[in-house]
């Protein structure tokens, strides 16, 4: 009797999966087709009155290359990398740690809006990103104290001086 416990198609334990490199272009076509459809759409806001440097359609374009970039990075590593095995490919089991943090980290960004409302934004933020840190594993004092003040200084900069967006 022969053994029927695997397919003649199947891969062998250990070695490469067909078929996955079309699979793993898919993000990287959707990422790409959602770039050009918001730079159409950025292209179709009116230049109106330029009282700064930037238009508006700037902040819409920047994304729109933005992702177009990083969707040709994303097929680039689908195409150049080894194939993974069958033991690689899967993800990992999802745990209970897993889902207590992923939803703590959901309750800090929902807190986040309700503390914004009644602290500034450059302290609420700094909040923000030091429990999304520690949620995610920064530990020490650069993770949880310079990292956010960091970003918050970036986006203060960014938003607040920059693009002079009221928060």
């Amino acid at each position: 009797m022969a053994d029927t416990s695997t397919t003649p198609d199947a891969p062998a334990p250990g070695g490469p999966r067909p078929g996955r490199r079309p699979r793993d272009l898919v993000p990287a076509a959707v990422g790409a087709a959602l770039a050009a459809g918001a730079f159409a759409l950025a292209a179709q806001i009116p230049e109106g009155a330029r009282l700064t440097q930037f238009s508006p359609r700037w902040w819409p374009e920047t994304l729109a290359v933005l992702l177009l970039v990083l969707s040709a990075w994303l097929a680039a590593g689908a195409l150049f990398r080894r194939s993974a095995t069958a033991e690689e490919d899967g993800p990992e089991a999802a745990t209970r740690q897993g889902a207590w943090r992923l939803t703590a980290m959901l309750a800090s960004i929902a807190g986040y809006g309700v503390l914004w409302y009644f602290v500034d934004f450059r302290v609420s933020t700094a909040v923000l990103f030091a429990a999304l840190t520690w949620l995610g594993g920064g530990r020490g004092w650069k993770a949880l104290i310079l990292f956010p003040i960091a970003v918050t200084a970036v986006l203060y900069l960014l938003f607040g001086v920059l693009l002079r967006v009221p928060l």
